[in-house]
């Protein structure tokens, strides 16, 4: 990375009258970590002091409703009754003395809030369901009273707020919330004076700024985040959202937060990492343009990259940027730029698995960091006084981060990697999305140094590991491609599975190909074959794509589905590979596709390692992580990693047998 000071990021700034440390946001970002009662607990609070301490300037929460019937998730952050203001004191209290503000972001889900979060039918400008939501909810068309009632509830959030201490209000008109349900014509068919022309339409958000305005005094700083454009039929476009953007500034607004999208293209909301950086770049330009030097205007959306970020601001005159998951991977983001270190920043890949999380109502941990949202018990690493020896073999991504955490321990740390490099299936997924390599460059150099010995091109088994004589070992050796259970008779096309299907050059590929299986890593070949201009035929025996891809998955079956290159065979197997194509069955009927390549969907465990050891009688505690127990994702290697290093930690405490170490407790 490039030596430059980062002017534009770490300047103070100032919103209203509050002075910021930098220029950089804490984006605000579901977690589900608060309790049932909407009120803050002791992990919030642990985890938001951490990004505190780590040099953020505003730290904004998350969306938090303001009434019951506008929650979208049971363990949401509220701001609902007086009982919450306990806890959002001790949380203003923690961040201040570390020297950041505190910042809530007030919103109300209207038609996108979840019935089995609220339990009531939702309300909303018009009775037009979000095709994202629960199954059959059609919201209510709301009331005179109810938009009295809830222009109310967002000024008691407002008392709440500046009761406990909190610096900021943002009021959350984006992502196609209650505020943005109003002011796009898509979701708002009224014909009252809420409906119809955009000055009508912008009448709700601005009432509710008004009444918090009237609730907090002209000194104290009021943000809005707004989706400049949604991306769907009829909806927000953004010369409207300039224009509106304009209201705003005329209404006394102190910040304009831009991002983009509402539930019915979710897509635009949760970009992965096959996207563009500086996804609403374009946009919150034209905002910039529209209001002049009337207010700050800050960006969110794949800014992560500091170069990248601080050169946006200086071209198009941000004021701020606001970043959600870099905080999330890295607490520390700010004080690695400030100390002149931004490649020691860990980097957010993209993944979503924080989104997969939230969706399942899981407490959201990070799939690059195991530490975040484990702030009370992986924050802090004291030398053990008991360092034991320790054999990780496998390198990739759960063996690094085990290696990783054993030495941040002080423990005397080996890591064997059979293969020349380190990385495991990450070294062949970054070929197709390149910033999944950037976590395995930084766990190198974190292993470098912290002085972990690392060792490639060293397949190790039980003889070797017999010869170290290890206290523990670490079986970190991974996945290999899928089996094929389809019949070749003399096929004439290659065949690959999906870790060499990544490894092959793009330009290489045939103009047909078949995809047997359509598991999520499958999905995300295709994707990439699509990307270098081949058709695919999926051929997947289940009704859906992606389903152990979580939400991400549905993301990757709905963008599938709607590329024309690509047909989905639902309920079909393959049958037998002959010649140059593929027999396949659906619901008993079989058909042929004529392809120039086939690829083989799943993948298995490498288990071999670890069954010879536990038939082995080494005295050696003996542990396996990660896919070699059974192929999942990046989040459950690096979770297992972390507990792993913690048992052998405490085993070496307690001076226990490292043989009585529990199995892993992450999920499968």
């Amino acid at each position: 990375m490039l030596l430059m000071s980062f002017e534009n990021l770490l300047r103070p700034g100032y919103i209203n009258r509050m002075r910021m440390r930098n220029r950089i946001i804490v984006g605000p970002m579901e977690k589900s970590l608060a309790n049932l009662d909407g009120s803050l607990n002791e992990r919030y609070i642990a985890y938001a002091r951490r990004r505190a301490i780590g040099g953020a300037a505003l730290i904004q929460l998350e969306s938090t409703y303001v009434s019951p019937e506008g929650r979208g998730n049971p363990y949401q952050v509220g701001c609902h009754g007086d009982h919450v203001i306990p806890a959002l004191t001790r949380m203003a209290a923690e961040i201040h003395a570390h020297g950041a503000k505190l910042a809530m972001e007030l919103h109300h889900g209207g038609r996108q809030a979840s019935v089995a979060a609220h339990h009531r039918q939702p309300i909303a400008p018009s009775a037009i369901p979000s095709a994202m939501m629960d199954p059959g909810t059609v919201p209510r068309e709301m009331t005179a009273a109810d938009i009295r009632r809830v222009i109310g509830d967002f000024a008691r959030a407002a008392e709440r707020c500046l009761a406990a201490g909190v610096d900021m209000i943002h009021l959350h008109g984006a992502h196609g919330y209650l505020l943005g349900q109003f002011l796009s014509p898509q979701s708002n068919r009224r014909t009252d004076g809420y409906g119809g022309s955009l000055a009508n339409r912008a009448r709700f958000p601005l009432e509710v700024l008004a009444a918090v305005r009237e609730v907090v005094g002209p000194g104290y700083p009021v943000g809005y985040r707004i989706s400049a454009a949604e991306y769907v039929e009829d909806g927000l476009e953004a010369d409207e959202s300039a224009r509106f953007a304009v209201m705003l500034a005329d209404a006394g607004i102190d910040l304009i937060d831009v991002a983009g999208g509402t539930y019915e293209s979710m897509s635009k909301i949760f970009q992965g990492p096959e996207s563009p950086k500086g996804g609403f770049i374009k946009e919150a330009a034209a905002i910039r343009r529209a209001v002049g030097d009337r207010v700050p205007v800050s960006v969110a959306q794949r800014m992560n990259d500091p170069v990248f970020a601080d050169r946006v601001m200086g071209r198009e005159g941000f004021e701020y940027v606001t970043l959600a998951r870099a905080f999330h991977a890295d607490p520390d983001y700010v004080r690695r730029l400030s100390e002149g270190r931004p490649d020691r920043i860990l980097p957010c890949i993209g993944c979503n698995t924080c989104v997969n999380l939230t969706v399942a109502r899981i407490p959201t941990g990070c799939a690059a960091n195991p530490a975040s949202a484990f702030e009370l018990s992986r924050d802090s690493y004291r030398p053990s006084p008991e360092p034991v020896r320790v054999m990780v073999a496998g390198g990739g991504v759960a063996g690094m981060h085990a290696a990783r955490f054993l030495g941040l321990r002080g423990h005397e740390v080996l890591l064997c990697e059979a293969t020349e490099r380190l990385g495991g299936q990450l070294h062949y997924l970054r070929r197709a999305l390149p910033e999944y390599g950037t976590l395995v460059d930084w766990l190198a150099r974190e292993l470098d140094e912290l002085g972990v010995r690392v060792e490639t091109g060293r397949p190790v088994g039980v003889p070797e590991i017999s010869e170290a004589d290890p206290d523990a070992v670490v079986v970190a050796t991974g996945a290999r491609g899928g089996y094929l259970w389809a019949v070749t008779e003399e096929p004439t096309v290659p065949i690959f599975d999906v870790l060499s299907a990544l490894e092959r050059p793009p330009d290489e590929w045939e103009q047909d190909v078949a995809v047997i299986g359509g598991d999520f890593v499958a999905c995300r070949v295709a994707q990439h074959l699509r990307r270098s201009g081949a058709a695919i035929h999926i051929i997947e025996a289940g009704a859906s794509l992606a389903a152990d891809g979580a939400f991400t998955g549905l993301l990757a079956e709905i963008e599938l589905e709607a590329d024309q290159g690509v047909t989905i065979h639902r309920e079909s197997t393959a049958e037998s590979i002959t010649g140059d194509g593929v027999v396949i069955q659906s619901r008993g009927k079989e058909g042929r596709l004529d392809v120039g390549a086939v690829v083989i969907g799943g993948r298995r465990p490498r288990s071999e390692l670890s069954d010879e050891l536990s038939r082995s009688g080494l005295a050696a505690g003996i542990y396996t992580i990660g896919d070699a127990v059974r192929p999942r994702d990046l989040y459950a290697a690096g979770q297992e990693a972390a507990e792993v290093a913690e048992r052998i930690d405490l085993a070496g405490h307690a001076r226990a047998p490292l043989s009585s170490l529990a199995a892993p407790t992450t999920p499968g």
